[in-house]
């Protein structure tokens, strides 16, 4: 689904889910929306969501528009079901569309909730 400015707060919200389980933070929100909406590389149409069937988010892909992934988490609860990398090629999809080459992005080292194999599984490669 499209992103809208109504659901900042429940993207928000499972950014810090996410984000705690994967070993790191988001500011508060009046904080990190003002940054993101700020933010000249910020682009909504590159800030792709998915709903379950009861109209929760359970996951979300928002790039920069320089062909970034800028944060990619799927809910505990939705995982194992193809969402993070689903929601990758569509960002592929969207990046190629519009001239890119390459899309980056950046991963803890020690990240333990799987993402370094989705990355690599989906053909992203690291770099020094």
């Amino acid at each position: 689904m499209p992103f809208a400015i109504t659901d900042m707060s429940a993207i928000h919200g499972l950014l810090r889910v996410g984000y705690s389980l994967g070993g790191g933070r988001v500011p508060a929100f009046e904080e990190w929306k003002a940054a993101l909406l700020g933010d000249s590389d910020f682009d909504p149409a590159l800030v792709f969501v998915v709903s379950d069937a009861q109209g929760v988010i359970a996951a979300v892909c928002q790039c920069w528009a320089s062909a970034f992934v800028k944060d990619l988490v799927v809910h505990p609860s939705a995982r194992r079901q193809g969402l993070g990398e689903a929601l990758l090629h569509h960002a592929f999809v969207e990046f190629t569309a519009r001239g890119a080459n390459i899309v980056d992005l950046k991963v803890e080292i020690d990240n333990p909730t799987g993402a370094r194999r989705l990355y690599e599984r989906v053909g992203m490669k690291e770099v020094a």
